[in-house]
């Protein structure tokens, strides 16, 4: 009977390790009303607990608000369903906190999903974007951009396209191009070139009115 039970122990044990090494590993962001709070990093969407009125909730693993929990980012929750993960509607993030038509809103690659931030229905894949920004107007939130580069010759050139809710993306103008320390403004289809020097180099994008685009790395060979 002991030998029964050790074994059984074990099971479990093998069972918990490997939900917890199941947890999807995805680049995430957030970006608060008025600065970055976090990122862009690769975070493990790990189960947790949240802050539902005064109870701590349970967060299914692999979800939008994990994400938010593995950051340490304080996120609070609507408690208008109670612990049903599927209704977690995040009301704040560290010292904001929705008011009026402006709040808490979420995308994963260039697209505002149609399941709740908890939901386990709704579970990210290992390899994704996850973007929570802080939405000026809710249903018709600012755009989101990203930012793309080639190489002709000597050159890099960056393209920078801004997407709507429902991940319809057009090119942006006047949008800063980040490369390293230099910056560059696209023209009016979304293009800004520039001459580097080997190395490598952070790019990124921004506008004003609009979310930062996420970092990524470019390298100009000697």
């Amino acid at each position: 009977m002991r030998r029964a039970i050790t074994t059984a122990a074990v099971a479990v044990t093998l069972i918990v390790a490997a939900g917890a090494s199941a947890a999807p590993s995805v680049q995430m962001m957030v970006v608060g009303r008025t600065k970055t709070l976090f990122g862009p990093r690769d975070v493990k969407l790990r189960p947790g607990r949240v802050k539902v009125g005064h109870r701590h909730c349970p967060v299914p693993g692999g979800t939008a608000v994990a994400g938010l929990l593995s950051a340490r980012l304080a996120p609070r929750v609507s408690d208008v369903a109670g612990c049903d993960p599927a209704s977690m509607f995040v009301t704040r993030v560290r010292h904001d906190a929705n008011h009026g038509q402006a709040g808490w809103e979420y995308k994963v690659g260039h697209a505002a999903p149609s399941f709740g931030a908890g939901d386990p229905g709704g579970k990210l894949r290992s390899g994704e974007q996850l973007l929570w920004f802080w939405c000026l107007r809710a249903s018709a939130c600012q755009r989101t951009l990203a930012v793309t580069s080639k190489f002709r010759g000597a050159t890099a050139e960056f393209h920078v396209v801004g997407y709507d809710d429902n991940g319809h993306g057009r090119a942006v103008s006047e949008a800063t191009v980040h490369i390293g320390t230099v910056k560059k403004v696209t023209n009016s289809h979304g293009w800004a070139s520039a001459l580097l020097a080997p190395g490598q180099y952070q790019v990124f994008a921004t506008k004003s009115g609009m979310v930062r685009s996420f970092s990524s790395k470019v390298g100009v060979a000697p």
